[in-house]
């Protein structure tokens, strides 16, 4: 149960991070452009991670012939995300942004445990998860609109 509570703790704790990620993109995107924001975002996040790997002792990165080609995406689509944050904050508000893009998120991930694409475990959609996401469209239109 507590390592239960811990990783809803976790995956609240990256929430947070994101809500306030989203108007320091939209700040920087005002100032620098979006490109620059992108930027500063990612050179930010990668001192930081090579100075943790660094004093790690480098953890297992020599594993990375084992990752699957399709998982290399993931730094180019955090490169969308943050890019479409820097965007759209400034122009719809952080309220709006942040609830398109957990919507989308949202639709996706759900298809992604349907199906068990990318070998994760499959994790049907039944009648209890359909009703959430109907209510986060409801939520989203009245959130946008």
């Amino acid at each position: 149960m507590l390592q239960y509570l811990l990783q809803i703790l976790i995956g609240l704790l990256g929430g947070v991070a994101a809500s306030l990620q989203a108007p320091f993109a939209g700040i920087m995107g005002q100032k620098v452009g979006d490109l620059g924001s992108v930027f500063f975002t990612y050179g930010g996040g990668a001192l930081l991670v090579g100075l943790i790997v660094f004093l790690s002792g480098g953890g297992t990165l020599a594993n990375w012939r084992d990752i699957p080609w399709y998982a290399y995406a993931a730094g180019p689509l955090g490169l969308v995300i943050i890019g479409s944050i820097s965007y759209t904050v400034p122009r719809l508000g952080a309220s709006t942004s942040t609830t398109l893009f957990v919507i989308a998120w949202l639709v996706v991930s759900a298809f992604v445990d349907q199906f068990g694409w990318f070998g994760l475990e499959i994790r049907p959609l039944n009648p209890t998860r359909l009703a959430g996401i109907a209510a986060l469209l409801v939520g989203t239109w009245l959130v946008v609109k």
